[in-house]
Protein backbone atom coordinates (compact mmCIF):
# COMPACT_ATOMS: atom_id res chain seq x y z
CA UNK A 1 0.00 0.00 0.00
CA UNK A 2 1.46 3.20 -1.34
CA UNK A 3 1.78 6.23 1.13
CA UNK A 4 -0.87 8.19 -0.06
CA UNK A 5 -3.24 5.08 -0.23
CA UNK A 6 -2.98 4.99 3.27
CA UNK A 7 -3.51 8.75 3.72
CA UNK A 8 -6.84 8.08 1.80
CA UNK A 9 -7.86 5.60 4.28
CA UNK A 10 -6.48 7.63 7.37
CA UNK A 11 -8.62 10.44 6.49
CA UNK A 12 -11.98 8.11 5.41
CA UNK A 13 -11.28 6.44 8.77
CA UNK A 14 -11.08 9.80 10.61
CA UNK A 15 -13.83 11.51 8.66
CA UNK A 16 -16.46 8.60 9.59
CA UNK A 17 -15.53 8.74 13.22
CA UNK A 18 -15.00 12.74 13.27
CA UNK A 19 -18.65 12.85 11.18
CA UNK A 20 -21.18 12.87 14.21
CA UNK A 21 -19.55 15.62 15.92
CA UNK A 22 -18.83 17.67 13.14
CA UNK A 23 -22.64 17.85 12.74
CA UNK A 24 -23.23 18.51 16.13
CA UNK A 25 -20.58 21.02 16.17
CA UNK A 26 -22.00 22.63 13.03
CA UNK A 27 -25.34 23.05 14.38
CA UNK A 28 -24.36 24.52 17.56
CA UNK A 29 -21.80 26.99 15.57
CA UNK A 30 -24.39 28.23 13.67
CA UNK A 31 -26.87 28.63 16.61
CA UNK A 32 -24.32 30.32 19.11
CA UNK A 33 -22.99 32.68 15.34
CA UNK A 34 -26.41 34.46 16.27
CA UNK A 35 -26.61 34.38 20.35
CA UNK A 36 -27.15 38.38 19.53
CA UNK A 37 -30.80 37.78 18.19
CA UNK A 38 -31.93 34.69 20.22
CA UNK A 39 -30.48 32.27 22.87
CA UNK A 40 -29.35 29.01 21.32
CA UNK A 41 -30.27 26.87 24.12
CA UNK A 42 -33.12 28.70 25.66
CA UNK A 43 -36.52 29.12 25.17
CA UNK A 44 -38.14 32.37 27.73
CA UNK A 45 -41.98 32.25 27.60
CA UNK A 46 -44.02 34.89 29.39
CA UNK A 47 -48.05 34.03 30.13
CA UNK A 48 -50.07 36.48 31.76
CA UNK A 49 -52.01 35.78 34.79
CA UNK A 50 -54.26 36.97 37.30
CA UNK A 51 -54.69 35.49 40.76
CA UNK A 52 -56.65 38.18 41.84
CA UNK A 53 -55.80 40.53 44.70
CA UNK A 54 -52.47 39.14 47.14
CA UNK A 55 -53.82 39.76 50.71
CA UNK A 56 -51.92 41.99 52.75
CA UNK A 57 -49.29 39.88 54.99
CA UNK A 58 -45.68 39.17 55.72
CA UNK A 59 -43.79 38.55 52.20
CA UNK A 60 -43.71 34.81 53.32
CA UNK A 61 -47.36 34.72 53.11
CA UNK A 62 -47.56 36.45 49.92
CA UNK A 63 -45.24 33.92 48.45
CA UNK A 64 -47.61 31.14 49.41
CA UNK A 65 -50.36 32.85 48.15
CA UNK A 66 -49.05 33.39 44.68
CA UNK A 67 -47.07 29.95 44.48
CA UNK A 68 -50.63 28.41 45.76
CA UNK A 69 -52.55 30.62 42.80
CA UNK A 70 -50.40 29.26 40.58
CA UNK A 71 -50.45 25.64 40.78
CA UNK A 72 -46.26 25.70 41.55
CA UNK A 73 -44.52 23.39 43.21
CA UNK A 74 -42.83 24.79 46.26
CA UNK A 75 -39.47 23.37 45.66
CA UNK A 76 -39.11 25.38 42.61
CA UNK A 77 -39.54 28.80 44.88
CA UNK A 78 -36.13 30.59 45.59
CA UNK A 79 -37.22 34.01 47.56
CA UNK A 80 -39.20 36.65 46.90
CA UNK A 81 -38.65 40.61 46.82
CA UNK A 82 -41.02 43.81 47.22
CA UNK A 83 -39.65 45.81 44.30
CA UNK A 84 -42.33 48.64 44.84
CA UNK A 85 -45.07 49.52 46.68
CA UNK A 86 -47.46 47.46 44.56
CA UNK A 87 -44.91 44.69 42.89
CA UNK A 88 -43.97 41.74 44.30
CA UNK A 89 -41.83 39.39 42.67
CA UNK A 90 -41.68 35.64 43.36
CA UNK A 91 -38.36 33.97 41.97
CA UNK A 92 -38.29 30.41 41.11
CA UNK A 93 -35.34 27.88 39.72
CA UNK A 94 -33.20 28.56 36.80
CA UNK A 95 -33.95 32.16 36.15
CA UNK A 96 -38.12 31.94 35.80
CA UNK A 97 -40.16 34.26 38.21
CA UNK A 98 -43.14 35.57 38.61
CA UNK A 99 -43.92 39.44 38.90
CA UNK A 100 -47.71 40.05 40.20
CA UNK A 101 -49.35 43.62 41.43
CA UNK A 102 -50.69 42.79 44.54
CA UNK A 103 -53.57 45.29 44.31
CA UNK A 104 -54.70 43.54 41.25
CA UNK A 105 -53.18 39.99 41.35
CA UNK A 106 -52.45 40.56 37.63
CA UNK A 107 -48.97 39.87 36.14
CA UNK A 108 -46.19 37.50 34.52
CA UNK A 109 -45.32 34.70 35.05
CA UNK A 110 -41.69 33.94 32.71
CA UNK A 111 -41.14 30.23 32.07
CA UNK A 112 -37.47 29.00 30.78
CA UNK A 113 -36.78 25.62 28.97
CA UNK A 114 -34.22 24.22 27.38
CA UNK A 115 -34.45 23.99 23.33
CA UNK A 116 -34.40 20.33 22.46
CA UNK A 117 -31.01 19.00 20.67
CA UNK A 118 -29.75 22.72 20.78
CA UNK A 119 -29.47 22.67 24.27
CA UNK A 120 -26.98 19.68 24.25
CA UNK A 121 -25.31 20.19 21.34
CA UNK A 122 -23.99 23.95 22.57
CA UNK A 123 -23.12 22.46 25.98
CA UNK A 124 -20.83 20.10 24.69
CA UNK A 125 -19.48 22.61 22.19
CA UNK A 126 -19.14 24.84 24.49
CA UNK A 127 -17.66 22.30 26.97
CA UNK A 128 -20.09 23.29 29.62
CA UNK A 129 -19.70 19.41 30.92
CA UNK A 130 -15.80 19.99 31.56
CA UNK A 131 -13.38 17.02 32.63
CA UNK A 132 -13.67 13.85 30.44
CA UNK A 133 -15.00 16.12 27.85
CA UNK A 134 -12.66 18.25 27.73
CA UNK A 135 -10.19 15.15 26.24
CA UNK A 136 -12.92 13.73 24.17
CA UNK A 137 -12.87 17.74 22.11
CA UNK A 138 -9.28 17.86 22.18
CA UNK A 139 -9.27 14.41 20.84
CA UNK A 140 -12.26 16.00 18.08
CA UNK A 141 -10.20 19.11 17.40
CA UNK A 142 -6.97 16.68 16.57
CA UNK A 143 -9.36 14.49 14.35
CA UNK A 144 -10.13 17.65 12.97
CA UNK A 145 -6.81 18.71 12.26
CA UNK A 146 -5.54 15.42 10.64
CA UNK A 147 -8.82 15.56 8.04
CA UNK A 148 -7.23 19.34 7.45
CA UNK A 149 -3.41 17.84 6.71
CA UNK A 150 -4.58 14.82 4.93
CA UNK A 151 -7.59 16.29 2.60
CA UNK A 152 -4.73 18.52 1.41
CA UNK A 153 -2.18 15.23 0.36
CA UNK A 154 -5.38 13.54 -1.13
CA UNK A 155 -4.81 13.73 -4.89
CA UNK A 156 -1.78 14.46 -6.66
CA UNK A 157 -0.59 16.66 -9.71
CA UNK A 158 -3.02 19.23 -11.59
CA UNK A 159 -5.60 18.43 -8.99
CA UNK A 160 -3.53 18.21 -5.83
CA UNK A 161 -2.06 20.58 -3.67
CA UNK A 162 0.63 21.54 -6.21
CA UNK A 163 -2.07 21.92 -8.70
CA UNK A 164 -5.83 23.73 -8.65
CA UNK A 165 -5.58 22.97 -4.54
CA UNK A 166 -3.28 25.83 -3.76
CA UNK A 167 -5.80 28.29 -5.06
CA UNK A 168 -8.57 26.85 -2.71
CA UNK A 169 -6.15 26.44 -0.24
CA UNK A 170 -5.09 30.37 -0.62
CA UNK A 171 -8.68 31.26 -1.23
CA UNK A 172 -9.71 29.32 2.50
CA UNK A 173 -6.74 31.19 4.49
CA UNK A 174 -7.35 34.84 2.42
CA UNK A 175 -10.55 35.00 4.79
CA UNK A 176 -9.49 34.96 8.42
CA UNK A 177 -6.66 37.10 7.45
CA UNK A 178 -8.82 39.39 5.68
CA UNK A 179 -11.03 39.60 8.72
CA UNK A 180 -7.67 39.92 11.20
CA UNK A 181 -6.28 42.45 8.97
CA UNK A 182 -9.44 44.49 8.74
CA UNK A 183 -10.12 43.94 12.92
CA UNK A 184 -6.59 44.73 14.23
CA UNK A 185 -5.50 47.71 11.90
Amino acid sequence: MSWRQRIRALHRDVGYAAAALTIAYAISGLAVNHIEDWNPSYVFRESAIDIGAVPRGTYAEMQAYVVKALGLPAGEVRGHFMETETLFRVFLVEGQEVRVDVRTGQGMLKRVHARPVLFEVNALHLNNLKGVWTWVADVFALSLLTLAITGLLLHKGKLGLAGRGKWFVGAGLLVPVAFVVYLYS
